[in-house]
């Protein structure tokens, strides 16, 4: 079938050269729109000891990519097709110029939830058959429920894009990244992801589960960067947010808040030495999830470092961790206890997590205790030293005992953090992440 995608690959594979540089020649693009437009960055790899990512061969992305597999991109046809020109494995540097619409038809035309929707789906009547009186608390079934997934999945078949093994992903300039929508790393090896701004992975049919807590909860699909079973992963100087739609801003239904949005960057399915660094997560709720599941089999996977980021209003999960060895480091949390996003907890100890936790940095109103800065889903460890709240050192592992007292808590992680470089000194770390955290703040 000659489909746009095909079309669009065939394109690509015309090459051309442009000031000694080889690039590709992108769908939609003439030879006198292609211009030079290289990052100092794009063909650095990790450096030795940067958090987990550096372990175990480390990880250089695209960073010996041939001259044709250097490519720029200003929409989501040409990162479509930059992504998938070549074997999945063939090592690639994408140039990222500009804000890039992934929720968008083949003419780069930006398409709402009218242009996803199944012609059976209607919410009203959705909202009228699974209300709790109605429906009760079993999860919905039945055509409406059918045609609501039908329409998420003709949404995430535009919106998520799949991401290969030995790839750098870079944004050019200071505003270069995505909205609406989703980078998948899932099955890959080898991928770096650097100054970019990620905002906006909005789900326009989120799912109704009855059995979410006590009165139910909508859940949403899509986080603005998804890495699933990806291994040696290094994402840098990015920003996260939800752009121009946060979830504060939804409508109640079902007598529940709706939920558009996921997490901002979330780690799962057995991915494994991942390093995070100078990153800027702002105005979230569930913001960093590492390990999908209590029941999963994720034992010597999911490590993990955290490190120069800055979580400025987010609600909780920075990070919530499962079963992995994962090193927070000098990172700088700020938040309060107003809305739309008051502080919940930052630091999730979660089942067989192993956390290292160290030289971070909270701000926060006097008033919000310690007890607030972690919590315990299950975990029986913490390994906590040298942190500060409000200009103070704060006991963390004492912190999470205070609010469980009858759950015998220790520090014995049975791991001692090697992947990392020069640790700040906590004095330090504050005015070093606002300075330096973030997309275009190289």
């Amino acid at each position: 079938m000659d489909t746009f995608h095909n079309r669009a690959r065939r394109r690509l594979f015309i090459g051309l050269s442009v000031a000694g540089v080889g690039l590709m020649l992108l769908p939609g693009c003439s030879s006198s729109q292609m211009t030079r437009t290289t990052h100092p960055w794009e063909r650095q790899v990790l450096a030795a000891n940067d958090g987990w990512a550096a372990a175990e061969g480390g990880t250089s992305g695209g960073a010996h990519a041939q001259p044709g597999f250097v490519f720029e991109v200003r929409n989501r046809a040409e990162l479509v097709a930059a992504l998938a020109v070549g074997t999945p494995g063939t090592p690639r540097i994408v140039r990222v110029l500009g804000r890039i619409d992934l929720c968008v038809d083949s003419r780069n035309r930006p398409v709402d939830a009218e242009a996803f929707r199944d012609p059976a789906f209607d919410f009203e009547a959705y909202l009228r058959a699974y209300a709790p009186a109605v429906w009760g608390k079993q999860p919905p079934t039945g055509p409406l429920e059918a045609a609501r997934q039908r329409s998420a999945d003709r949404q995430q078949a535009t919106v998520v894009v799949p991401v290969p093994s030995n790839t750098t992903v870079i944004g050019v300039g200071r505003d270069a990244g995505f909205k609406n929508g989703t980078l998948l790393l899932q099955d890959v090896d080898n991928v770096i992801v650097r100054n970019l701004h990620f905002s906006d992975a909005y789900d326009h049919f989120p799912a109704w589960d009855p059995k979410d807590n006590a009165n139910g909860e909508w859940n949403s699909e899509y986080d603005n960067l998804s890495l699933s079973n990806a291994t040696h992963v290094w994402v840098d100087h990015c920003t996260f947010d939800d752009g121009t739609r946060p979830d504060h801003t939804a409508r109640t239904a079902l007598g529940r808040p709706m939920q558009h949005h996921d997490g901002l960057l979330d780690i799962t399915a057995r991915s494994n030495w991942v390093t995070v660094s100078y990153c800027h997560f702002r105005g979230h709720d569930k913001t960093n999830l590492v390990g999908n599941s209590d029941q999963s089999n994720d034992s010597d996977r999911l490590k993990v470092s955290f490190h120069h980021n800055w979580w400025e209003h987010c609600g909780e999960r920075a990070p919530r961790v499962r079963f992995g060895q994962v090193h927070v480091y000098n990172n700088l949390y700020t938040g309060s206890d107003q809305p739309p996003y008051p502080l919940g907890y930052s630091i999730g100890v979660g089942v067989q997590s192993r956390l290292v936790v160290q030289n971070n940095v909270w701000e926060t109103p006097a008033h919000v205790p310690a007890t607030r800065l972690v919590r315990l889903w299950r975990g029986q460890v913490l390994a906590a030293q040298d942190n500060w709240h409000n200009g103070r050192p704060v006991d963390l592992l004492a912190a999470l005992q205070r609010a469980h007292p009858g759950v015998a808590l220790n520090a014995d992680v049975g791991w001692m953090p090697s992947w990392h470089g020069p640790i700040d000194p906590v004095a330090e770390v504050a005015h070093r992440v606002r300075a330096q955290a973030g997309a275009g703040r190289t």
